[in-house]
């Protein structure tokens, strides 16, 4: 038991040492938010013309049909722009025949408005930059399923890193209560943190 846990300390810690750097990192970077970077920030608008296929799709008054037609022009866009978008949803305005797309990602999004009588597309992309994207991927913004099955997956190795750890000092008996009082200690500077964070 002693050698597996051992085993487990030392791999889970391996398994996530440059994710566990990523989210402490990150998390100093959203402790900041007066800390700007304008690196690699950048923006788009530009006025489009949808093809003409895709200018005589039928909306009708189905949902599953509006979603389809407009999941085409959203796959035209991807394609065509290089949209990127974990995140995305629209609208349909039968009356106005207006149609509106909106993709998200994290650190930035991209709007689409398609006139759909005239089939012109008022496109605007938005990109917030580097530290903006590391920022939103620690707090898993728009990031999508992938990324927080893999955030659930550094979450749970760090917990086994951390019970292993302990386990493996508590069987140390000339460290085991240095180890704890250390621990009591971590336990007390957080909970202070916490009452003068109410003040």
């Amino acid at each position: 038991m002693f050698k597996f846990l051992r085993l487990l300390h030392i791999y889970a810690s391996m398994a996530v040492v440059v994710a566990l750097l990523f989210y402490a990192l990150t998390g100093i970077t959203l402790n900041h938010p007066e800390w700007h970077s304008t690196a690699g920030q950048r923006s788009q608008m530009a006025e489009l013309q949808l093809p003409a296929e895709l200018q005589a799709l039928s909306f009708g008054d189905d949902k599953l049909q509006q979603a389809a037609a407009a999941a085409k022009i959203a796959d035209w866009l991807r394609v065509n722009q290089q949209v990127q978008g974990a995140v995305f949803n629209f609208t349909y305005d039968g009356d106005e025949q207006l149609l509106e797309l909106d993709f998200k990602r994290p650190a930035g999004f991209a709007n689409a408005q398609v006139e759909l009588a005239t089939g012109t597309v008022h496109f605007n992309r938005e990109y917030a930059g580097f530290l903006a994207l590391l920022n939103d991927l620690h707090k898993g913004r728009y990031a999508g399923s992938s990324w927080r099955w893999f955030s659930d997956a550094v979450a749970v190795a760090c917990v086994l890193f951390a019970l292993s750890g302990f386990y493996l000092l508590w069987r140390q008996p000339s460290r085991r209560w240095q180890g704890v009082t250390t621990a009591g200690v971590g336990v007390l500077v957080l909970l202070l943190a916490y009452a003068l964070a109410l003040h």
